[in-house]
C-alpha cells in the first residue's frame, strides 16, 4: 500500500532537529578522522584498503548519479529490472536514504529551486544547503506525494521498505568480506566502510552547496545553479549543474564528449548492451539557443550599468542576429533529418542531412564562442571606462 503521509506544518522560526541524522552526519566524519590517525600510526601501511575504498566510492557514486538521480528522480531513460535491482542494492550501500526518499527531496528541489520550499535552498547559505538541511525537520519531511510513480515500481518499493537492513548489511558485509580476503578486517571496515561513506556523503553534498555558489552560468541565471568542470571530476559528472537545471530531462550532465561524466558513459553503455533504452538527449540547437539567449539577455543590464550608448553594442547585436539565423537553420535541418529517419528515406539522403546538421552545428558553436568572447571583452571595456 502506498503511504500518503500528512505531515504537520512546521514553524519556520523553530528548528526541529532530526537528532538521528545530525548525530550520524556529524559523528561519522569525526570517527573517520580518529580512525585514520589510528591507522596511520598503528597499522602497517597497505594500499589494499585504500584501493577498495576508492573502487567502492566510484561504484556507489556512479550508481547514485546514474540511478538515484538520472533514472529514478528525472526519468531521463528506461532501465531493465536487473539494472534497477543493482542500483537499488548499491544505492542502499551508499547510505544516502532510499531511492524514493532521495528522489522526493530532489524533485522538490528542482520544482522550487531557491525558494523556502526548496529542501536545500541555497539562499539560506552554503552550510545549510551542504549539510544542515538534512539535520532538521521541514514541512516536507516524510512527504512522498511527489514520488508516487516510484512506489508503483516493486523494486523501489521493496528497497524503500527494507532500506535500513539493506544499507547496514551491505556496509558491513562487503568490507568484512574484502577484509577476510586480505586478512585485515579492521582496515577494510575503516577505509571501505566508514571513510568511503563519509567521502561519498560530502562529495554528493557539494552538488547541493558548491554547485550553487561557485562556477559559471552559461545556460541560465534564473537560479543559483552553476557549472564547474572541476567539481565534476569528483562528483561523477554532476558538476555541470547549470546545464542540468536548464535541461533536467537530459540523461547527460556533461553534454560535450570531453566533459567528465561517468554517469552518462555508464548509461550509454547500458543502452548499447540492451539494458537501457529511451535515452533523452536535448537537441543541440535547443541547447545552443538557450546558451545564446542567456548571454544575450545580459547585454541590456551591462549597458544600463555603464555610460556607454546602445550604439556601442551594435556590432555585437549584428553578430547576434547572424547567430540567431544560424540557430534557426540548425533547427530546420534537424527537423529535416528527423523526418528523413522517420520516413525511412535512403541512407544516402539521411547521411547528407546528418552531415549538414553537423556542419551547421559546428558553425554555430564556433560563432557563439567568438561572440561570447567579444561580449566578455566588451564587458571588460565597460568596467575600465566606468
Amino acid at each position: 500500500m502506498k503511504p500518503s503521509p500528512q505531515t504537520p506544518k512546521i514553524d519556520p522560526l523553530k528548528v526541529d532537529v532530526l537528532w538521528l541524522n545530525a548525530i550520524f552526519l556529524f559523528s561519522t566524519p569525526a570517527l573517520a578522522v580518529l580512525g585514520l590517525i589510528w591507522w596511520f600510526v598503528r597499522v602497517p601501511f597497505s594500499w589494499a584498503p585504500i584501493a577498495a575504498a576508492f573502487v567502492l566510492f566510484m561504484l556507489s557514486g556512479v550508481v547514485i548519479t546514474a540511478g538515484y538521480h538520472r533514472l529514478f528522480s528525472h526519468r531521463t531513460y528506461k532501465a531493465s529490472a536487473p539494472v534497477k535491482i543493482f542500483f537499488a542494492l548499491i544505492g542502499a550501500a551508499s547510505w544516502q536514504n532510499s531511492a524514493i526518499a532521495w528522489s522526493a527531496h530532489h524533485r522538490r528541489h528542482h520544482r522550487f529551486v531557491d525558494t523556502d520550499k526548496d529542501p536545500y535552498n541555497a539562499n539560506r547559505g552554503f552550510w545549510y544547503t551542504h549539510i544542515l538541511w538534512n539535520c532538521q525537520r521541514s514541512e516536507y519531511t516524510g512527504d512522498f506525494t511527489n514520488v508516487q510513480d516510484l512506489f508503483d515500481d516493486p523494486i523501489l518499493a521493496w528497497q524503500h521498505k527494507y532500506y535500513w537492513p539493506l544499507s547496514i548489511a551491505f556496509n558491513l558485509a562487503i568490507p568484512i568480506a574484502i577484509g577476510l580476503y586480505f586478512g585485515d578486517i579492521a582496515s577494510m571496515l575503516l577505509w571501505a566502510g566508514l571513510v568511503r561513506v563519509v567521502v561519498g556523503h560530502h562529495t554528493t553534498f557539494l552538488i547541493n552547496s558548491w554547485a550553487h555558489f561557485f562556477g559559471d552560468q552559461p545556460y541560465s541565471s534564473e537560479n543559483t545553479a552553476r557549472d564547474s568542470a572541476f567539481l565534476a571530476l569528483f562528483t561523477h559528472g554532476e558538476g555541470f549543474h547549470n546545464y542540468h537545471h536548464a535541461f533536467e530531462a537530459d540523461y547527460r550532465n556533461g553534454r560535450a564528449w570531453y566533459h567528465w561524466d561517468p554517469g552518462k558513459w555508464l548509461i550509454y553503455l547500458l543502452e548499447k548492451v540492451g539494458l537501457a533504452s529511451n535515452l533523452c538527449r536535448i537537441p543541440d540547437d535547443m541547447v545552443l539557443r538557450r546558451r545564446f539567449e542567456a548571454n544575450r539577455m545580459r547585454m541590456p543590464e551591462m549597458l544600463a550599468q555603464s555610460a556607454v550608448t546602445p550604439d556601442a553594442a551594435e556590432p555585437l547585436e549584428t553578430t547576434a542576429s547572424r547567430i540567431d539565423e544560424a540557430l534557426t537553420t540548425l533547427r530546420l535541418v534537424r527537423g529535416e533529418w528527423q523526418a528523413a529517419v522517420k520516413e525511412k528515406r535512403s541512407s544516402c539522403q539521411i547521411r547528407e542531412l546528418k552531415r549538414r546538421m553537423r556542419l551547421t552545428r559546428r558553425t554555430v558553436s564556433t560563432a557563439l564562442e567568438e561572440w561570447e568572447q567579444s561580449v566578455q571583452r566588451f564587458a571588460s571595456s565597460l568596467s575600465l571606462a566606468s
